[in-house]
């Protein structure tokens, strides 16, 4: 991907489209957002356009450098993952600090990517800082974090923010609409709708095929017999992850409890957990439990606070 096809944030994208056209691209960006909106793929813009061989137009997606980059094989670039247990600790922060006063192996420039920088902690942010403070000119440190706020006064004063923020709606379903061709576009813009124009959770979701949300479904269904209201509660609060996760759930959880009814009625089903509530409620409850479930549609549409939703859609499964 080109700088210029990275959906909307214009004023990110000519800041620092300018800095590469000048050669002034900072040693040290932070780029925040919520999730989704697109933070990594950016790095990996600014990544490969470090150490793309192109006289102009770079990163020109053509040449070897350019090649490695987008099959995550270029030895010039350093990719460490804060989701990952210890690749953002002191002592990874410190292996970086070593590194990059090793030349470049392919390319003029090595750059670090270090992503979700949530997870890094303060003792390894002031580790990173030392490199920070003088770093060498051939390297470029790209970080990725919910909000820049969470990185230390220290760590944001070196570097340059950029920030991000969702798409319209609209822009969303185009973007999402190129990778998913067999998909309605209808569909693809109600996903997009409902996840506030954040690219990354309507791929997501549309990538998952509802498998995701349909294990989630049958787990929430599993749980209802139990006498364990935590499960109950730890399994509905993932609802809060987006809207439009949320409202496939709610559909497969609509098909779950009319499989319920089924079986309540002794007709057969090939729900295991249907035929195990059926035993252990009363048709009342049943009944009750597909009425609520419609209702939480209902309560969906009207852009309910997500924090509350799954506390509160536990609290009537249970009744």
């Amino acid at each position: 991907m080109q700088l210029s096809e990275f959906i909307a944030n214009d004023t990110v994208k000519n800041e620092i489209s300018e800095a590469m056209r000048s050669g002034t691209l900072p040693h040290a960006i932070i780029i925040d957002g919520a999730k989704g909106t697109g933070k990594t793929t950016l790095a990996e813009i600014i990544a490969r356009y470090c150490v793309c061989l192109s006289e102009n137009s770079r990163p020109c997606g053509q040449c070897p450098g350019c090649i490695k980059a987008m099959h995550n094989s270029h030895p010039d670039i350093y990719k460490a993952d804060g989701n990952n247990t210890g690749e953002l600790n002191v002592d990874s922060i410190r292996k970086i600090r070593s590194d990059v006063y090793i030349k470049p192996n392919e390319a003029d420039t090595k750059v670090y990517l270090l992503l979700n920088c949530d997870k890094m902690l303060a003792p390894a942010q002031n580790a990173f800082l030392k490199v920070l403070e003088e770093p060498p000119a051939n390297v470029v440190f790209v970080m990725t974090v919910t909000s820049a706020n969470m990185m230390l006064q220290t760590v944001r004063s070196r570097s340059r923010i950029y920030s991000l923020y969702p798409v319209t709606a609209e822009q969303a379903a185009q973007a999402a609409a190129k990778r998913f061709p067999d998909k309605s576009y209808e569909e693809v813009q109600k996903i997009a709708a409902m996840c506030d124009g954040n690219i990354g959770q309507t791929i997501q979701i549309l990538e998952s095929g509802g498998e995701e949300a349909k294990k989630l479904a049958d787990e929430i269904f599993a749980a209802l017999p139990q006498k364990n209201e935590y499960l109950l509660l730890t399994l509905t609060s993932r609802l809060s992850a987006n809207r439009a996760f949320a409202s496939s759930v709610l559909d497969c959880m609509l098909e779950n409890a009319s499989e319920c009814i089924k079986a309540a009625a002794g007709l057969s089903t090939n729900a295991a957990f249907a035929e195990e509530i059926a035993r252990r409620m009363t048709k009342k409850r049943i009944y009750r439990l597909a009425e609520n479930t419609e209702k939480a549609k209902e309560i969906l549409n009207t852009n309910v606070n997500l924090n509350f939703f799954g506390t509160w859609l536990c609290s009537v499964l249970r009744g």
